[in-house]
């Protein structure tokens, strides 16, 4: 109790101990949300919420009380672990082969005695589950990270396994991958959501799924409610999903297989969109590679490149320039436009050898010659257009590299 966030101390001055209104654990109790599994289909684990009643009798959320200040700090830290035990104890009983997932608000470990084991350890062992079965949310932006770094090392040695919750939300919180090396990496829902129309907020999202396998972690996407969703949390490259799609929370646990007819046939519609998809790509590849051959020919026979024009622009090209072999620009920017071809010269001199395919079409020369290496997509940073270059040699120690704008080929809304 000596580690207690100024932010806490503040709440607590606020309002005398003796004042505050008491929560009774007997209102509030665990229901169990399905994590499914994509390559078997089956429900994996599930996701232990917090639910009480409302003034009409309805099922609701309980997340609301343990961020409500009306209520000391260990009152709700209090309720919540008798939920969590709840939650522990029904596991350990049921007949479910999978793993569950329980949160903890880092407030919680911030009051946690540096020599204090930490609660939940304590209840998994008393109860008899095998840890390797339980998961840790760390949940919200808040707690030092230097007491979460010290209760996630015993959660590891203890076998347990650790999530970032609502990853994206807030505050950045890659310092917390590195201080915590989670397994596990879930999306902020709402930032999930917003990604899914496409644009940046994708764009961003998309890289959360690098960013997860150089870490060594899985991604999960929660609050998947509809096909596109779906499609989306598939391009992210989460292989564990959450959401109404699939099921909502419940007072019970359900048979594992009761998601697999739901997520083949899921499956089975992002495999016929994102084929049509990559289809209209090799397509548009083509169209492309057959425009930057016909201006590689016309550059090596000095011929004027003012007549490829209207075929450039067409195939959706930007722009074409010449570098040497070690990165240096040695041509103005040529740019495709309504008035042909125009010159920019603000980029002669400058060195692009740090650009991934720079690199790639340098090496796989010596195997085969005049290759045309193609980029990533990207976004360009001055047009905000999404583009992928196409580079080849012009000749032994000049290339020539083609910006091209394109469709990206991850399946975003209709």
């Amino acid at each position: 109790m000596d580690n207690i966030s100024h932010k806490v101390v503040s709440i607590k001055s606020a309002i005398k101990a003796e004042d505050r209104p008491l929560l009774n654990p007997h209102h509030y109790y665990p229901h169990f949300q399905p994590i499914v599994f994509l390559p078997t289909g089956k429900i994996a684990g599930y996701e232990a919420l917090a639910r009480t009643h409302n003034k009409n009798g309805k099922v609701v959320s309980a997340g609301e009380i343990f961020i409500n200040s009306q209520y000391s700090l260990s009152n709700r830290r209090d309720l919540d672990r008798s939920i969590r035990k709840n939650a522990l104890e029904q596991f350990a009983n049921s007949v479910q082969d999978g793993f569950l997932t329980i949160n903890i608000v880092p407030d919680w470990v911030d009051m946690l005695s540096s020599k204090l084991c930490t609660p939940t350890i304590s209840m998994i062992d008393e109860i008899g589950i095998d840890p390797a079965r339980v998961v840790i949310e760390i949940t919200e932006a808040s707690g030092n990270v230097d007491n979460l770094k010290r209760v996630v090392k015993a959660y590891h040695q203890a076998g347990l396994k650790v999530a970032i919750d609502d990853f994206g939300a807030g505050a950045s919180q890659l310092d917390r991958i590195i201080a915590l090396e989670p397994d596990i990496i879930k999306l902020d829902m709402r930032l999930f959501k917003n990604a899914t129309r496409g644009g940046l907020p994708a764009d961003v999202v998309l890289s959360v799924s690098d960013l997860a396998q150089r870490a060594g972690c899985e991604l999960i996407c929660e609050g998947v409610e509809t096909e596109q969703e779906f499609h989306f949390g598939v391009e992210c490259g989460a292989k564990y999903m959450q959401g109404w799609l699939f099921h909502k929370a419940d007072l019970n646990f359900l048979a594992p297989d009761l998601s697999q007819d739901k997520v083949k046939d899921l499956l089975a519609s992002y495999l016929d969109r994102k084929s049509l998809k990559t289809l209209e790509t090799v397509r548009h590849n083509a169209e492309v590679k057959t425009s930057v051959l016909a201006l590689k020919h016309s550059l090596q026979q000095l011929q004027s490149t003012v007549s490829l024009a209207a075929q450039l622009m067409q195939a959706g090209i930007l722009r074409y320039f010449l570098c040497k072999t070690d990165g240096t620009q040695i041509s103005p920017n040529f740019d495709v436009n309504q008035q042909g071809i125009t010159e920019d010269e603000q980029f002669v001199g400058f060195n692009w050898s740090f650009r991934p395919y720079f690199h790639a079409l340098v090496a796989l020369d010596a195997v085969k010659p005049q290759q045309l290496i193609l980029s990533k997509i990207y976004r360009d940073s001055s047009s905000h257009i999404m583009c992928k270059t196409f580079s080849t040699y012009l000749s032994n120690d000049v290339v020539l590299l083609v910006d091209c704008k394109v469709e990206d080929d991850t399946l975003f809304v209709e």
